[in-house]
């Protein structure tokens, strides 16, 4: 199990967008993704992405 982390720290917007083109641009590598958490902490926005890797 492996885990990404996507930070914007605009307006958080544009996170979800961010986090499904790094999904699109890596979906060679992953097998499944299992869980996207999204969160803030000011005006720090973050996506916990966990999946499991492919192996090959």
């Amino acid at each position: 199990m492996r885990h990404m982390t996507i930070i914007d720290c605009n307006d958080g917007l544009d996170l979800e967008d961010k986090v499904y083109n790094w999904i699109e641009d890596n979906e060679e590598e992953i097998l499944e993704v299992i869980d996207v958490e999204f969160e803030n902490r000011g005006n720090i926005f973050f996506a916990i992405i966990t999946y499991e890797e492919r192996t090959n």
